[in-house]
């Protein structure tokens, strides 16, 4: 069964130590950080959603590096990205198959009455471990290299006698 997480983007960045120190430099930076660390969450054949704190105006989706299973959401000004993960889980059709992954409580306690389940940030980097695990074990599985004796790397270029570095 497919899980749809959705991961309250600027609570994960306060909550992770490496894109932490990055925020206090440039939060954009920062931002991109956590989007590619969470890539491998989608790789694991999973829906994830990155909310974070609109820049005004109205709430914008767009897709993480053209992975259809990847969205990143700017909320509105209006609702905030605390806002707005609330409104997706009370809006569910099938609350059951979310997972919000946040350090806030409320939210936390908003996704447990509507049926979802919640972890946090600290939780979900564990798994995303195990996801990482898990992809390079297919990735090895479905290597060529493993059905073909392994040979030693030869570049093919030829230098000729006496050349030297």
């Amino acid at each position: 069964m497919q899980e749809h997480l959705i991961v309250d983007g600027n609570n994960a960045m306060h909550a992770i130590p490496e894109v932490s120190v990055e925020l206090g430099r440039d939060r954009n930076l920062a931002r991109d950080s956590l989007l590619r660390m969470l890539e491998p969450v989608v790789g694991d054949g999973n829906r994830l959603t990155v909310v974070f704190d609109g820049r005004g105006g109205k709430g914008v989706l767009t897709r993480h590096n053209n992975l259809n299973e990847f969205d990143v959401y700017y909320s509105s000004s209006y609702e905030g990205a605390d806002g707005a993960i609330e409104r997706m889980v009370m809006a569910a059709k099938n609350p059951e198959k979310i997972c919000v992954i946040t350090n806030d409580g409320l939210i936390r306690n908003c996704a447990y009455e509507h049926g979802s389940s919640a972890m946090k940030v600290g939780e979900f980097l564990k798994r995303l471990d195990h996801s990482i695990d898990q992809i390079s074990r297919r990735v090895r599985q479905n290597s060529p290299s493993k059905n073909t004796p392994n040979e030693p790397f030869n570049n093919g270029i030829s230098f000729p006698e006496g050349f030297q570095l």
